[in-house]
């Protein structure tokens, strides 16, 4: 292998991410081994079209490869222990001429054909031993998929996959990572970069785009682009340590706690202001729709420091006054005892027998003070929070049913890192975020972005929420989906319809028809349904 084929093997193996998992240089290595003209048929988690990592792999079949078939489970799946859903993928190596040349070059693409298959097409020797009833069920699959899929079988759908628009979505999901930009010039010189498209049309699923074939789409937009910022909750490196349960007022401007297990389940009681109310589970969104707080709280002791801690704290005394900040003030008995104990306590083997301040995660709290530039912290003082930490509204990162937006409370409080959260401007009221992220539009796009896991439940992550486009609303928009969601909120059931005349109304240009609407809420709940083990 040499010339301009080796330079596109080379920068995808260079140039993948760090974080993605065994699958991706897997299939690099088995692809690579694939002479031009011979076939590649591997079975592969389906996190290489929905993670960022897997875009490499998206690129690779798309530039080497003819893509022919990618063949999906659906519940329970082929591997009942796996924890992410698989796909059986079968593409044809190109040859070096072909390959040299650019995706954005290329004018002939091929055809694909993504085919589903349900536990119905199955029996107890083949997968689709149901759908094909001869003595080699799988050749007969396999000649029914070459003559085109053309009769219905039992438990397996078939459709059209087109490598272009494939090229077309990946190209506008990483079009600023430095391989791609290597392998098909900077993102300034790609058309979709042009100077005539300066705000391109976010990549709509391919699960989606039936239902809105015809429809403009030029008001879509990321999140991003449209003033929603994404990310995640608070992680504070020691949930046992840092998280305790409130059990009530103690007076004198003190709250009784109680700690974990691993620290004795003690009652104490702790400054009020040293505690922070956090949503630390699923269970406790039904609080939250209610506006009740939940019993967790955060230790927030970044005002307050042991006393073996206030000669550090006394000679940087100048360097508070400069930064602006406050002296810390001596911890009360109960709580600086708690703090040692925390500090002297092996924690269990999931943590490496580590106590709290040597857990790596919990050592970065530290800091050391610095003359007119940084005051001291020690590890029990959490960073400070960001606006992810106490976002407007959130949706669980693994969702067991269907995915539900919430808005914070009219008080925000904390969120965890088991939520992936959102926050905006003030032109983006929080009951009007929640509305256009319930909505028939975005429920439907969280269903086909998201990572179906092997028991059934959806994976949405930050990096899956920040492609979902939505339309560009007027701030008149947004104030009626604000008034619409706190109507529903009320128990005004027809606020929904509201909401989603609003939204797919953006959408697709013109008002929206109740078929349509449906017709969206229908595909996100077979999208649903195909991942959970049994049907709801």
């Amino acid at each position: 292998m040499s010339g301009a084929e080796k330079t596109v093997w080379s920068a995808l193996a260079s140039g993948y991410s760090g974080l993605a998992d065994l699958s991706v240089p897997s299939l690099l290595l088995a692809a690579l081994l694939i002479r031009p003209g011979g076939r590649i048929a591997i079975v592969a988690p389906a996190t290489w079209r929905s993670r960022d990592y897997g875009d490499v792999i998206r690129y690779l079949l798309l530039r080497c490869f003819t893509l022919e078939y990618v063949v999906e489970d659906t519940q329970p799946g082929w591997f009942s222990d796996a924890l992410v859903r698989t796909h059986l993928i079968v593409a044809r190596r190109l040859s070096a001429q072909a390959v040299a040349r650019k995706l954005e070059d290329r004018t002939e693409w091929g055809s694909a054909s993504w085919v589903s298959i349900a536990p119905e097409a199955a029996d107890e020797r083949s997968l689709v031993g149901v759908a094909f009833v001869g003595k080699a069920p799988e050749a007969q699959f396999a000649e029914w998929l070459h003559g085109g899929a053309a009769t219905a079988r039992r438990g397996i759908l078939a459709r059209r996959f087109p490598p272009h628009e494939e090229w077309l979505s990946l190209k506008a999901k990483a079009s600023r990572r430095s391989w791609l930009q290597t392998l098909e010039g900077s993102a300034g010189d790609l058309p979709l970069f042009s100077g005539t498209n300066p705000s391109p049309v976010p990549a709509i699923p391919e699960a989606v785009r039936d239902l809105v074939a015809g429809a403009p789409l030029s008001s879509l937009k990321t999140l991003g682009e449209s003033g929603i910022q994404v990310g995640q909750g608070l992680r504070t490196g020691c949930n046992r340590f840092f998280y305790v349960d409130a059990s009530g007022a103690a007076g004198g401007g003190m709250v009784r706690i109680k700690v974990s297990a691993a620290y004795q389940g003690r009652e104490i009681s702790v400054p009020a202001a040293a505690l922070r109310p956090v949503l630390r589970k699923q269970s406790e969104l039904p609080l939250i729709a209610r506006g009740v707080l939940p019993a967790g709280r955060v230790l927030d002791l970044r005002r307050w420091a042991l006393p073996e801690d206030m000669d550090i704290v006394a000679l940087a005394e100048a360097t508070y006054h400069q930064c602006g900040e406050l002296l810390p003030q001596v911890m009360p008995a109960d709580l600086a005892a708690y703090v040692r104990l925390a500090a002297q306590t092996p924690l269990d083997e999931a943590e490496g027998g580590k106590r709290a301040p040597e857990l790596s995660a919990v050592r970065t709290n530290a800091r050391a003070h610095r003359e007119g530039a940084a005051t001291p912290r020690f590890w029990y003082m959490l960073p400070d929070f960001m606006p992810r930490h106490i976002p407007a509204a959130l949706v669980p990162r693994i969702v067991s049913d269907a995915p539900r937006v919430e808005c914070n409370l009219e008080e925000p409080i904390l969120i965890d890192a088991n939520f992936s959260t959102f926050w905006a401007d003030r032109t983006w009221p929080r009951f009007a975020l929640k509305a256009l992220l319930n909505s028939a539009w975005c429920q439907l796009l969280m269903e086909a972005l998201g990572t179906p896991m092997g028991g059934g439940a959806l994976k949405l992550e930050a990096a899956h929420l920040k492609q979902l486009p939505v339309p560009a609303l007027p701030v008149e928009a947004r104030r009626a989906l604000d008034d619409a969601s706190r109507a529903h909120a009320r128990g005004q059931a027809s606020a929904l319809e509201d909401i989603d005349a609003i939204v797919l109304g953006a959408v697709l240009g013109r008002p929206a028809a109740a078929d349509h609407v449906r017709a969206m809420k229908d595909r996100a709940e077979r999208l649903r349904r195909s991942r959970l083990r049994t049907a709801a």
